[in-house]
Formats: structure tokens, sequence, C-alpha cells
């Protein structure tokens, strides 16, 4: 049962610390709050940093002798003191797990109660030394701050023996037999005898375990047949289960209950090439920040909206920066087949003090989230190392010194991971170079194109160093959304344009103001919007072309990506494809048809071209399709300072494949200017057969003779 509220708080202070769990203080004056929710999102708490003191009444029926009653706060930002009837019950740390507080006694005394929480949510300071887990949901542009009792506060009735915490993972999955891995934590008022039961499928499993008095731990497994195998979009269905454990006593009587959704599936994971069910996938995908800047914000229907903007995308995968995001995001990609790369909520530095509290959040984090089949990927730590935002690509040599958070932590928080669930790939941190020993426990953050270089140099880097190219997780540029508020509360003003509020710009909105003028000075665009558009077309001709560069690699290294970034969740300057009303960049496009599942692409593109030189390129058809396609003609027509040249090739196309259709060849001579690159796949009828779909892929480069 949710607490009926209401609520309502203050900002802390000494004075009122020492009161404020009094049953008999007057808080009639005291400001009402949402909750669930964030203290920001209050009118007269937008502004604070906290810690708030948080009250609320509710009413009780006494428990019987046998009943013990909890108070669960399903999710507090980010440390909280809980008080009832003015005696203290207990601490929490971590945003995005559930704590519980046994209250039987309380509710045995008394009907009528007092629940007070004190709520801090500290500023991270040094951004290298943070204490604070809470990853990218704090900071950013205006110093957000996500304080607050931001999931649902509820009683719960139990029996004599508590489940504290269940963890449900699916360890392996075949067409013949599944099998589930349990772990529960259970409370138990005294010494006795228990029953496990778990229905999952017609299956009823039991378990009986004695139970010291407390908390105990108890593992077991549960083998399903024949189950009914869970597939990411595009390569079959999404059937979902419920898992039904209880907890009874030796006698018979149900003492407590909890119900996990799962779907069967197996993951594996060998140099960054990925198999679900022993199906290899390429996985196309892109970072989501927190979808709301006050996650409380996020609905079931909301979270299913931007996964259909993700799959309109041609994306099949989302990987969950720097933060555990809310509920509704993991129950509707499990619905809908989209893969979740999910990183612990760490990112960027943290003080020596918090490798404990890391490794048992990534505990938590397992409990929470391991029965989804769409999470198919835990990373340990997004970022560990300060970013020099005047390289592309960090020094290998820098990134194999050791560090405490690299080193240190990031191992901690890995064991953890792994001894909870070794049934899914763990990387221990994003935008770590991959080096020796362990080549597959990090991924690479490549920036070329924005920090440095130009975009096209992606590919000559990964040909260089193909071992960095296994999988991408972070690359394109930032650009300012169409309708940025930006550009109308005199950040960018017409009026005094060049001159522009760089603090504003930066602080403000989040931009990597250093990055964005050197790359687009302001002198040289005649109006703010003019500069802003030429940043949206720098975006959407980087991704583009660096998609098609990772795809053309496929499994030759490279067994994936994910491009910053897929949406904003407030108003910022940021490397997205959608603002946060979800308004589409011209990115949004260039990304749905570089991730169509048929791509035709010329490898090098004919972008920047040497005079008098020959120019070269291969032509490539991509296909992520599970099945071949038998007959397709491809056209090419490049066309050369105004005159035209045709090739056509024919033939058939295997499933998950990467083609070599054919080379273009051309002598430039004196030619200059203009060069057009005309792509087109056809599929066509085979001899006798019947008549094609008429399906077609095309693909178009613009370049220029002697262009930089």
């Amino acid at each position: 049962m949710d607490l009926p509220g209401p609520w309502r708080a203050r900002v802390a202070d000494d004075a009122l610390r020492r009161t404020f769990p009094d049953d008999d203080l007057d808080d009639g004056d005291w400001p009402e709050v949402a909750v669930p929710g964030h203290w920001q999102a209050e009118p007269a708490f937008s502004m604070e940093d906290g810690p708030l003191l948080y009250r609320t009444r509710f009413p009780t029926t006494p428990p019987t002798v046998d009943q013990r009653l909890w108070l669960k706060l399903d999710g507090v930002a980010y440390q909280g003191d809980v008080w009832l009837n003015g005696s203290y019950l207990g601490p929490t740390e971590g945003y995005f797990f559930r704590h519980a507080l046994e209250v039987t006694s309380a509710a045995r005394s008394r009907s009528e109660h007092l629940l007070a929480v004190e709520v801090a949510c500290p500023p991270t300071g040094n951004l290298e030394e943070k204490r604070t887990l809470t990853g990218s949901t704090q900071g950013g542009p205006g110093g957000h701050n996500p304080g607050g009792i931001w999931q649902p506060v509820r009683l719960h009735l139990t029996g004599p023996i508590h489940l504290q915490h269940v963890r449900v993972v699916c360890t392996r999955a075949t067409g013949n037999v599944a099998t589930l891995a349990l772990r529960a934590v259970v409370d138990s008022d005294r010494p006795r005898a228990a029953v496990f039961r778990t229905r999952i499928l017609g299956i009823d499993h039991r378990h009986r375990q004695p139970l010291a008095g407390g908390e105990n731990r108890v593992e077991w497994t549960v083998r399903v047949p024949s189950p009914p195998l869970w597939w990411p979009t595009g390569l079959g269905d999404q059937p979902l289960n419920d898992v039904v454990l209880d907890v009874a006593t030796e006698e018979g009587l149900v003492s407590d209950t909890t119900v996990r959704t799962i779907g069967f599936r197996s993951i594996r994971m060998r140099n960054h090439v990925w198999e679900v069910n022993g199906e290899r996938l390429f996985l196309r995908g892109a970072i989501v920040p927190p979808l709301d800047r006050h996650l409380a914000s996020v609905t079931a229907e909301s979270a299913g909206r931007d996964l259909e903007l993700a799959r309109d995308a041609g994306l099949n995968l989302l990987r969950v920066a720097g933060h555990v995001s809310a509920p509704a995001l993991y129950e509707a990609a499990d619905r809908s087949g989209m893969l979740l790369w999910q990183d612990m909520p760490l990112s960027g530095g943290y003080h020596r003090g918090v490798r404990g509290q890391a490794a048992r959040q990534a505990r938590e984090m397992v409990d929470l989230l391991g029965h989804h089949p769409s999470v198919v990927v835990w990373c340990g730590h997004d970022a560990p190392d300060p970013v020099d935002r005047t390289r592309a690509a960090p020094r290998l040599m820098g990134q194999q010194r050791p560090t405490w958070n690299r080193t240190v932590l990031d191992r901690a928080v890995h064991r953890a991971l792994d001894q909870a669930d070794p049934s899914r790939p763990i990387i221990s941190h994003s935008g770590v170079l991959p080096n020796l020993p362990h080549l597959d426990d990090a991924d690479s953050h490549l920036w070329f194109g924005w920090y440095s270089g130009r975009r096209g140099d992606l590919a000559d880097y990964l040909d260089r160093l193909p071992r960095v190219g296994r999988f991408v997780s972070a690359f394109g540029s930032q650009s300012v959304p169409e309708d940025s508020p930006a550009l109308t509360d005199g950040t960018l003003d017409p009026s005094t344009w060049p001159a522009v509020d760089l603090g504003r710009l930066a602080t403000g909105y989040g931009a990597e103001v250093d990055v964005l003028v050197r790359r687009f000075p302001p002198a040289d665009r005649p109006d703010p919007e003019s500069w802003a558009s030429a940043t949206r077309q720098h975006q959407a001709d980087l991704l583009r072309i660096q998609v098609e560069a990772l795809r053309r690699r496929k499994y030759r290294p490279t067994g994936g990506f994910a491009l910053d970034r897929l949406l904003d969740g407030a108003p910022v300057i940021s490397g997205s494809l959608l603002d946060h009303r979800r308004v589409p960049k011209p990115a949004y496009g260039a990304v749905a048809a570089a991730c169509a599942e048929t791509i035709v692409v010329a490898d090098p593109p004919p972008l920047s071209i040497t005079p008098r030189s020959t120019l070269q390129c291969q032509v490539l058809i991509v296909h992520d399709g599970r099945t071949p396609i038998d007959h397709v003609r491809v056209d090419a027509v490049l066309t050369v300072a105004g005159r035209e040249q045709a090739w056509s090739w024919g033939g058939s196309i295997e499933a998950d494949s990467v083609t070599l259709v054919g080379t273009i060849q051309h002598r430039l001579g004196d030619a200059i200017g203009e060069v057009l690159l005309d792509l087109r796949v056809t599929r066509t009828a085979p001899p006798g057969g019947p008549p094609a779909d008429g399906r077609t892929a095309t693909n178009h480069y613009q370049g220029h003779i002697g262009a930089g």
C-alpha cells in the first residue's frame, strides 16, 4: 500500500533537524510536495540543493502475532535518514533501489504515525573526487540536483519471513531447456525451516531451507523445459513470463511473495561480437541520458514512445549511460525487444571512499534489473579518465598507467557484477581503449570530426588500430537544436553577433564551447541561426559517414557502436539526434538511413579528393537481414565536373554480411570542382521466377576536388 500523503517539506537547518521528527511539531506552513518526485521540480525548492526534511502522516492496523510490517522506500535520491514517531529507523544510501525498514513494533503500539525523512543529495563539488553515486543524473547544465523521494513509499505486510532481496537471472536458454538462477535474502523472526516455492510455465519447484533468526541468503536453480525464447527486435518475438516466488513456513503459511517478469534468452560476447540465443547480430546503438531531467516523470507511455523513436532510427541497442533509469524504460524495452547496455551510476572521477558502496550498489543493480531480458551487458564506469578535448582519441600509453578509478574502483565493481551475474558480459569501463591483459574489458570513445580531425579520419584510425574499433560506445558532435532557448534568451543574441555569451552557453546549456567555437567560428556566419544550422548539418554528415564506416567493418573487427546520443532529457546543446521535446535534428534522418537493414556504401567515400589523382573506391553492400537476397542489381553513377560515368553489377547477398560489389576507378586529369557519386541497389527477379518486390537502397556522396 502506497502512503496516501500529503507530504510536506522544508529545507534543513541545524535547529530544524533536531525537532522535525517530533510528533507535535506544527508543519502546517510547510509547502506540500509530490512524492514520488524530485524537489527541484517543486516551485518552492527549484533552486535548492538540500538537504530537505520530509514529513507525512499515515494510519495502520495492528499486525497479528504472525505478521510483520515493513516500510519500503523504492527510491530515495541520494541518502536518507528515516524516523518514525520520533524514533530513528535507519539510513538509506543509493538512489535507484529499494530500502526496507521494519515498523512492526510501532504499528502494534499505535494506529496513527508520523514518518519523517531527511533526504540529502550533496552537490558533486570536485568532479574528480565525487562521493555520491548519482552518475549522469546529477550536475550538467545548471548544476541539476535529482534529490528527492522519487519512487513510491509503501507499507508491506508479511508473515514471519520477509523477502528482503530477490535476484532472478536466466543463465542459459535453448529451445530445449532454460536455467534460472535464483537468490533470496530473507529476514526470519526466529530460527525455523522455510519452503521456497517457484512457479513458472507450469513448473512448481520447491526448495526447503533451514533459516537462522535474522538475515539469511538462499540460492537455488530452476530448469524450465521447452521455454519460449525471447528475441531482440527484428529477430523474433518477445514472450514474457512471470516467475512467482513464495516463501512459506514449514506449516504451509505463505509468508511473503514477489513476482519477476522474465524472458528466456542467452547472451554471449567474444571480441565484442554479440550473440543472442546463438544468433550473431551487429549492435546499432545510441546513448540515452536520463530520459527526463526528473526521472520520476518518466512513464510507461513516454518510455515506449522513446523506444519507438530509437527503432525508427534503425537502432537495436540503447546504452543507458552513467545511470540507472526509471523502471518504465526496462519494462518497455522487454516488451519491444530493444537491447539495453546498462551502466552503473559512475561517471568521471570518484573519491577512494566509495569503493565499498560501489560494489554494494553493483549487486543491488543486478537484483533490480537482472530479470530483464533486454539488459544484455553490465558496464561498471563511464569515462573514468579526464577527457582531453583536443584529441579525437586518448593516448593508449597514458591509459595503461594505473589509476585509482580505472585500476582499483572499476575492478572492484567488475568483480561484484561478475559474482552477482555470470550470465551476462561485463565491461569494466567505457571510454578506455582496449589494452592488455583484458581486451574485451573496455571500449572506445572516438571524436574524429569533433575534438580534432575530420569526420573521415575515423576509418583511417580504425584501419591502423583495428582493435580499437571492436566497439565504439561514443562518437558524434554537438549541435544547436533549431528551437533552442539559447537562440531566444540572449545567449546567442543577433544584435551582438558574433559576440557569444560563452559562459552561459557552457553552464546553462552544457555546450563544449571551446570545441564548438573552434569548430564553428561565429565570425564565419552572418547570424546565430545560420551558425546553429551549420552545427546541425555537420553533425548529420559526420554521423552518416562514421556509422557507415563502422558498419562496413562489421565483425572485422567491429561488433557494434553507440553514438552520442539519441535524445536530451532537458533543453541542452549536445550530440543528440532529438532535442528534449523529441523534435528531430537532420542527424536523425541521416542515422536512420545509415542504419537501415540493407545499405550500399562507397569505401572510402569520395569527399576530399586530391587533384590530378585517380579516384578509386570500393562499392559494398552491408546487409543485417537474417535471410539472403538472391538477386540484386547495383548501379553507380559518378559525375565529375558535370560529366557522368556509370557502372553496374549483379549478384546475390548473403545474410548478415558485408559484400564487396565492385570497384570504381576514374582518372581525374585536369578536372576541378564538384564530384557526385550516386549508388542504387535494386532487388531483381530471377530468370523465370516471380517478379521482384522492387525494394531499393540508395546512397549519395558529394565531394570536391581539392576540398579540405
